[in-house]
């Protein structure tokens, strides 16, 4: 059932105000779009075209085309999931988002936001990923796959293959793994790379494991393990179980 017409657009706006799940957060969610609006009864989803978004509270999702699918066992036809497609961005209150393409959960509250390029910015800094982002909201937890990096508030970088990032309950940064081909680049210059790390935010220090490398200047250390304790800039490498040596590079006396 195709809606050119501008203001038929606005009438029909206020049939297709639906509730989310009890597991969202609470509003209707209200469906816009500026070129046409479609709604599927048989596949039981509303299609937004041109200058799409789906707005709920302080919660926003816009896309050149979306779908709003809902469960059509319900009376309230509650939307259980979006699917926005070219241009996608997101919002809420802590956290932006954009991309190529987004797959919403609603009942979930997981944003699925496809690369390249794809984006996510919080209270703490901002993270990029070549591939996917998944944004697990009722798990404060925060995936960047293939290529991601992570930029900090207070200038450190880090880089991997596959970053997680665990959020409080006031969705601050509280813990950071990261996995694959590992670097992190200080304020200060110095660097550390690694096959895996884990940073506790609140300790403000960092476990790094496999092949790591921690440079300052012209001195380097080099070991199997690592403790690196970023508020006293003491690093301490360790060997790996394996009886592997740890070795040190030094700036010569002058």
């Amino acid at each position: 059932m195709p809606l050119t017409s501008k203001a038929v657009l606005q009438f029909m706006l206020g049939l297709f105000l639906v509730s989310l799940s009890a597991n969202s957060y609470g509003d209707d969610i209200l469906v816009h779009a500026e070129d046409s609006l479609e709604w599927n009864q048989k596949e039981a989803f509303y299609h937004a075209i041109g200058n799409a978004e789906a707005l709920q509270g302080k919660q926003e999702i816009r896309a050149e085309s979306l779908k709003a699918f809902y469960d059509p066992q319900t009376v309230e036809r509650s939307i259980i999931r979006i699917v926005a497609d070219g241009n996608v961005s997101f919002a809420d209150e802590s956290h932006q988002g954009s991309g190529r393409k987004l797959d919403y959960d609603a009942t979930r509250l997981t944003y699925l936001l496809n690369g390249p390029n794809a984006i996510i910015s919080g209270p703490d800094g901002l993270g990029t990923a070549e591939q996917t982002i998944i944004f697990k909201r009722a798990l404060l937890m925060v995936e960047l796959i293939k290529n991601a990096k992570i930029q900090l508030e207070d200038g450190r970088h880090l880089f991997g293959q596959k970053i997680i990032i665990y959020l409080d309950d006031a969705e601050n940064i509280s813990r950071i793994t990261a996995t694959g081909n590992i670097t992190i680049i200080q304020p200060n210059g110095s660097t550390a790379t690694a096959n895996k790390a884990d940073y506790n935010r609140a300790g403000n220090s960092a476990l790094l494991t496999g092949n790591v490398v921690v440079k300052d200047g012209e001195t380097e250390l080099a070991g199997g393990r690592a403790e690196v304790d970023f508020s006293t800039g003491v690093s301490k490498m360790l060997s790996d179980k394996s009886g592997g040596r740890v070795s040190g590079r030094f700036t010569r006396l002058k």
